[in-house]
């Protein structure tokens, strides 16, 4: 079960998606600060968004109170509901009916597609080991085009075969940080030690987490979770050449 603290951030996250087409500055301005630093702070974890700031949240951006709080199916219906009632109210009442009804239902709209920031390369090594080197600041390997509800959202390139055939030399991966992982998703691990891997999270319990090879080559590791500083969900993997790789200019 996810902590209060794990649910606002990804509330947080969600709002900013609907209300700010995911722009954290926007989001800044609505809640009436200087700038994006305290935004960004609260989605990456450094700063846990207090009762006073979850209630102040959900009243600017036009949610329920507590919404912040609530586990479960957290893609508010509404605004899908108000764009569907235009095309409802073209086809007829019947169809209008219909709309809301979906829009009521489990689904969740896709988001829009937007750019999300290559920051570094993953380089692998053996046993599933990687070194990630960030690039410096404004000489990034372009942008992935990809719709993702995590403002916090990162590209990596991964370079080397520790990670075949699953993930290849040259591919990317997108990395959603804001949303947590789950036993089956592939993930990349940052250690307190400074090392880092890319596996798959098998399961979390009793203080330990167990780590499967992407590429079967080597067994699993079992480390304490004290030993583990963050677990980032990969969420995607783009192929070489693909369009959703925009090259910076």
């Amino acid at each position: 079960m996810k902590s209060i603290k794990e649910i606002r951030r990804g509330k947080l996250a969600i709002a900013i998606t609907e209300k700010c087409e995911g722009n954290q500055s926007r989001a800044s301005e609505a809640l009436g600060y200087s700038t994006a630093s305290l935004v960004n702070r609260y989605l990456s974890g450094a700063k846990d968004i207090g009762d006073k700031t979850a209630r102040k949240i959900e009243s600017v951006f036009g949610y329920p109170q507590y919404w912040m709080d609530q586990q479960g199916a957290e893609a508010s219906t509404s605004s899908a509901i108000a764009e569907a009632q235009p095309a409802g109210a073209a086809l007829g009442q019947d169809a209008d009916e219909e709309l809301k009804a979906f829009a009521d239902s489990d689904f969740q709209r896709m988001p829009r597609g937007r750019q999300v920031p290559v920051v570094g390369q993953a380089q692998g090594g053996p046993d599933g080991y990687i070194s990630i080197h960030d690039y410096p600041p404004d000489q990034g390997d372009g942008w992935i085009i990809m719709p993702t509800r995590d403002p916090s959202a990162y590209g990596l390139r991964v370079r080397g075969d520790s990670m075949r055939p699953r993930i290849k030399s040259g591919e990317f991966i997108l990395v959603e940080p804001s949303f947590e992982a789950q036993p089956g998703d592939d993930v990349v691990v940052k250690f307190r030690d400074g090392s880092a891997v890319a596996k798959e999270l098998l399961w979390v319990r009793d203080d330990e987490v167990c780590l499967g090879s992407i590429n079967n080559g080597v067994p699993p590791m079992t480390r304490p979770l004290e030993s583990v500083q963050t677990i980032h969900r990969i969420a995607a993997i783009i192929p070489r050449g693909s369009p959703l790789h925009v090259p910076s200019a």
